[in-house]
């Protein structure tokens, strides 16, 4: 009888068991050029894990623009069929030219958001790219990644500087306390927010381009041990993070777990 009180107050009307939002983090290395590239094995292997791991959204760093049209969309269509897939691709560019950034089978080279919304609460995707304003001094300019499911949840994916830890950092600073704000006032967003990426930065207190150092109040960051994290707002509540070991890129796939109110 007890039993049966609490499965009806469980299931009564109006309540409603909390919503899984999972990010994945993903580097795939699979520009072609640098030395942790195999092959373009990479991509089917990450395709595989998130038809296993089933995230809502990937953040994706280091691929060419056809890997997530050609096989990673399709994985999370797999994943979640009768739900409507979005993603965005946006380049890194080039110093020398302004244009983007080649892999070597000629595609553009750069970040993605790969993301799922319930076919109910899909209402369109806007996206927004930029480059950041401090850049190091190499020729690969970077830049971010930002696509709002709109009414459902805000996400962005970023690659920072490789060669100087000052400037990833204020990059970081500039994605999370500049870009990410200015999208929620100009679609009147609060919260909803996850960004994920190489920042190129570890958790280290005792170092002052601590990665911790460019999460903004109201949020909460999950990092891999390495330079991989993922930042959301604190509305988003966390359950656990889990890594992937990958045969074919040099980085763990990196999942946080969340609930999204």
């Amino acid at each position: 009888m007890i039993l049966a009180v609490l499965a009806s107050l469980l299931t009564a009307p109006g309540a409603s068991a909390a919503e899984r939002f999972w990010t994945l983090q993903l580097n795939l290395c699979n520009s072609g050029i640098a030395g942790c590239y195999e092959g373009g094995k990479s991509v089917p292997e990450a395709a595989g894990l998130i038809r296993q791991v089933r995230p809502n959204l990937v953040t994706l760093n280091e691929i060419c623009s056809g890997d997530v049209p050609g096989q990673l969309a399709p994985a999370l269509s797999d994943a979640w069929p009768g739900d409507r897939i979005y993603h965005f691709f946006s380049p890194a560019l080039r110093r020398d030219t302004g244009t983007p950034v080649k892999c070597a089978n000629g595609q553009d080279y750069g970040n993605a958001v790969l993301g799922r919304v319930s076919a109910t609460a899909y209402r369109g995707v806007t996206t927004w790219t930029g480059k950041y304003a401090t850049q190091d001094t190499g020729n690969e300019q970077r830049t971010y990644a930002c696509a709002y499911a709109v009414g459902d949840h805000l996400a962005c994916a970023t690659h920072l500087s490789a060669s100087s830890e000052p400037v990833a950092l204020a990059q970081c600073r500039s994605l999370l306390f500049d870009v990410v704000p200015g999208i929620r006032s100009s679609v009147g967003l609060t919260g909803k927010t996850v960004v994920g990426g190489d920042f190129n930065l570890e958790y280290d207190t005792s170092d002052p381009e601590n990665a911790q150092n460019c999460v903004p109040p109201g949020h909460v960051r999950k990092g891999d041990g390495s330079v991989q994290h993922v930042v959301f707002s604190n509305d988003n509540a966390f359950v656990s993070t889990q890594k992937y070991g990958l045969r074919y890129t040099d980085h763990d796939g990196w999942l946080v777990r969340l609930t999204k109110p």
